[in-house]
């Protein structure tokens, strides 16, 4: 009996990463094939149909110049869910690059890189965002740059005692006394051990990413309107809230579902990687 408990308790832990899996592919469909499905243009105004409440015609309602809260929802799935997809991927490479490398070179090329990271940790990083943002007077894209730069010792920090240690290992020093070059040693001795915490990581990097760019579209920072972005389609439905309701919900639970199944994809794929 106790024996079946166990089975029935080390089983459940993986209901969450099948869950995160399934909101994230319905997610990425809404991203992507959303607009076109929708017949009402997220961006045209419509003041004859102003301020209108959910119902079959707009099942969330319209915002205060007529536009559908459901169309102008789906179409910043595309902007937030892309941005804060590109804005980890460039993280990722950035900051495992550095880790790998800075664990190869050794001596002082590593202490540097080291102290690069530990300087760029220790600065605010949405402060960052918003000066390189606003100095290079760029729009979204600018504020996944600005993300790049101030996110990736995340990675590099986490990596680099992994790769140290594997490239510490009788192979990989065997592999260095053969001759084969430092390329060759990241690819087929370091990458291998630190490629479970990259996943993991990056996850989880990906909903502290969406959440910084709806944390900066709220604040206005890097955005062209009349673009939708969740985190501006939430400032735009604050003053209606007590009236319109949908129009502040819509948007918030795009956020939540988003970095929920993130989250629940990551720390799953932590917890696999760390049983086995």
């Amino acid at each position: 009996m106790s024996h079946e408990r166990g089975e029935a308790h080390a089983s459940t832990p993986w209901l969450g990463p099948w869950l995160g899996i399934a909101m994230t592919v319905v997610l990425l469909a809404v991203a992507l094939a959303g607009p076109a499905l929708l017949a009402t243009d997220p961006l045209s105004p419509d003041l004859a149909a102003a301020s209108q409440s959910p119902s079959g015609t707009w099942l969330f309602g319209t915002d205060e110049l007529g536009r559908s809260v459901l169309a102008r929802t789906v179409a910043g799935a595309r902007l937030s869910l892309g941005a804060a997809l590109a804005a980890t991927v460039a993280t990722a490479v950035l900051g495992t690059g550095v880790g790998l490398l800075s664990a190869e070179l050794g001596g002082l090329g590593e202490r540097a890189l080291l102290a690069i990271c530990d300087t760029v940790y220790a600065c605010p990083s949405l402060l960052l965002v918003m000066l390189v943002t606003e100095l290079f007077d760029g729009g979204i894209w600018m504020v996944v740059v600005g993300l790049v730069l101030t996110r990736w010792p995340a990675f590099a920090r986490l990596c680099h005692p992994v790769a140290r240690a594997a490239l510490q290992q009788p192979d990989a020093e065997a592999s260095r006394l053969l001759g084969f070059g430092r390329s060759y040693r990241l690819r087929r001795h370091a990458w291998p051990a630190v490629r479970s915490t990259v996943v993991s990581i990056a996850a989880l990097q990906f909903a502290g990413a969406l959440l910084s760019i709806a944390a900066l579209g709220f604040l206005g920072v890097g955005l062209l309107p009349p673009q939708p972005e969740w985190g501006a389609m939430i400032a735009e439905a604050l003053p209606y809230m007590g009236d319109q309701p949908a129009m502040l919900a819509a948007p918030a639970v795009g956020i939540f579902l988003a970095t929920w199944s993130a989250t629940l994809v990551g720390e799953a794929y932590a917890d696999r990687s760390a049983s086995s």
